[in-house]
Formats: C-alpha cells, structure tokens, sequence
C-alpha cells in the first residue's frame, strides 16, 4: 500500500511502566511503517520515562515529551500539538494493537476519503495473560464483523455510545483526519478550565466525535485489546477530583445532544450517565475522607441528578434491565445509605 501519508501516534502514560512495553511493540509493529510515534510522560514515578527514552533511542519515529504531572488530558493534548502527521491516532498506554490496525483503517480512508473519522473494534480484557497469548492471525479471520459501516456522526453515536460489548473505540483507537481534529480540539478547548482533567478525555470527547463529524466509517475487524485496569492514567487523579470532572464531562455530553435536537441519543445515553454519575458518588463516599470535598461533590451530584430526573422518567422502560436500573436510581434518591450497601453486597466488597 501507499505509505506517504505521515500517521501521528499519541501516547501518554503516568506510571504505565507495566504494560508500555507492550503497548508500544504492537504501535511499532504496524505493517503501515510512515508513522511517528510520540510518548508523552505525564511525570511519572516509575520506570516509564526510562522505558519511553529506550524506545527513542532505538527507532527514529519515536519521539519522548516529558512534563510534571498533569493528567491525561494534558497528556494528550502535549502530544497532539507537538505532532505533525496529516492523521492522528490516539492510544491508552495500556492497550495492544493489531499488527494491521493502521493499515487496515488507511485503506478504509481510501475508499472514503470524506470521512473524517475511521474507527475499528476493540475487546475488552480483563485477563491479562490472555493478551500476551493472544494470537492476532486466527482471531482476526475469526472476527470479521461483517461489511464496514458507513454512517453519519448520529447514527454512530445512537448505535455505539451505550453498547458496552464489542464496539468501536471512543475517541482512541480512532483514525482522524487532522483538519477535523483541529476542529474538535477547538471545541475542547473551551470546557478545558472547566474539567481540566477530562477535556481531552473518552468521557467527553465522544459526544464530540460523533457531534461534528459527518461521515464515520467503522471497520469490519477487531483490532484493539483493551484493558479493564484501574491503573489506566484516567484512574490517576485524585477520587474527588476525577470524578467530578467525570460528571461534568456527562453533563457536557447530555447537554449538547439536546442542542443538537439528538433527543434519540440523549434518551439512549441519560439511563446510562445516571448510572456513572451514582458509581462515583460510590467512589467519593467510600474513599474521600476530607469532609469538605466530599460535601462539595455531593453537592454537583446532586445538582445533576436532579438536572435530568424528569426526563429519565418520561423515558420508556423496556424489560426488567432497564426497569431494574431506574429503580436503582430512584433508590439512591431516598436511601443512599442503603443503595451503598446493596452495592457492596451485589459487587462482593
């Protein structure tokens, strides 16, 4: 294939020294070679920076930025304005990648050179030894899943935002064309002193990917492992602080689907966002022990569950899940003591 097309791949870690190793094999493994591949450091602690340099030293895409720590939006963003590639690529530190991923989404742009986003699939793992065994040949002629799917940045989000199981990535993993992406980073840009820690984050960027792009084009295949790890560099910020910018991330989101009429969406996303909005509150009571965030947090929670109370319940329950889940909500409503400890029961803490 035709490899003119520079390829920029960002990568920020905080403490990732436990799966980088591997994470960034799989981005220089691609059979798509033009890219350049920039580490960014968000002041680690660990061997991070020192495993990142090795990488720079031994492959000439390789670039390292350094910085206090800040976060992984911040990270993110560092990396994006230092790149220079005409696509962009953003990566978890703790993610594997198919050998084929850039050169399968590259092809896909070919053929729809006006889509301005291509994503492919990922799988989530919570089995971590499965990853190194994992064998990429077998699974990836086991895993076609069917035709690629072209469809507007409505249609993505209705179809994707909620669906916990196999799907395309959010905001990583995605191929953007660089002018759309300069687009987004505009729009982030404006809720950056508002969330500092989720500007540039999955939880609000979404909204954002499928609300200003026209065409999105997902692939056919899987070609992400993706880890369930509560030491990704989302899960580095402080519980009180972290979650709070998570709520106002939700919040960002509920309220631009309902600018953009998206009532489809905003219905398919609220049930949902409540259920994010009621585990971090979870976070905050079983871990802040300074009594004055945990009194502010409470506060924004809330403020935002009583926000959107009444359109959840004009939403039409389908099936004992989602009927269980608005319960649920409702319970913590007038006995949040009591839905903690249901919780604790049903997660085995």
């Amino acid at each position: 294939m035709e490899y003119s097309r520079l390829i920029s791949v960002v990568v920020g870690s905080y403490n990732g020294a436990d799966f980088l190793n591997e994470t960034v094999d799989s981005i220089l493994a691609q059979t798509y070679k033009n890219i350049e591949l920039i580490l960014v450091d968000d002041g680690s602690k660990d061997r991070t920076l020192e495993i990142m340099r090795q990488y720079e030293r031994t492959d000439a895409r390789v670039r390292v930025l350094h910085q206090k720590n800040s976060g992984a939006s911040a990270a993110r963003e560092r990396g994006y304005r230092a790149s220079t590639g005409s696509y962009i690529v953003l990566s978890d530190d703790d993610d594997v990648w198919s050998p084929y991923l850039l050169e399968d989404v590259m092809n896909v742009s070919d053929k729809f050179p006006d889509a301005e986003v291509v994503a492919t699939f990922n799988r989530r793992v919570s089995d971590f030894h499965a990853i190194s065994n994992y064998n990429w040949e077998n699974n990836l002629q086991n895993d076609i899943l069917g035709k690629p799917q072209v469809m507007s940045g409505h249609d993505f989000g209705l179809k994707y935002r909620c669906n916990t199981d196999i799907r395309p990535g959010f905001f990583w993993g995605m191929l953007f064309q660089r002018t759309f992406m300069e687009r987004m980073v505009e729009a982030f840009m404006k809720v950056k002193e508002k969330m500092p820690t989720h500007y540039f984050n999955d939880s609000f960027c979404a909204s954002r990917v499928s609300g200003m792009a026209q065409k999105i084009v997902v692939t056919n295949q899987i070609h992400i492992l993706y880890r369930v790890c509560p030491t990704s560099l989302s899960h580095k910020s402080t519980v009180s602080l972290h979650v709070k910018h998570y709520v106002y991330a939700l919040e960002e989101e509920l309220d631009f689907y309902k600018s953009l009429g998206w009532k489809d969406v905003y219905n398919a996303v609220l049930p949902g966002g409540y259920l994010v909005v009621l585990r971090s509150w979870f976070m905050v009571y079983a871990h802040e022990k300074k009594e004055q965030e945990r009194n502010e947090y409470f506060a924004e929670i809330r403020r935002l569950y009583d926000k959107y109370i009444k359109d959840l319940k004009r939403i039409p329950k389908r099936g004992w899940k989602e009927r269980g889940i608005y319960w649920s909500i409702l319970l913590w409503d007038k006995h949040p003591g009591l839905w903690f400890r249901l919780i604790r029961v049903l997660r085995g803490w």
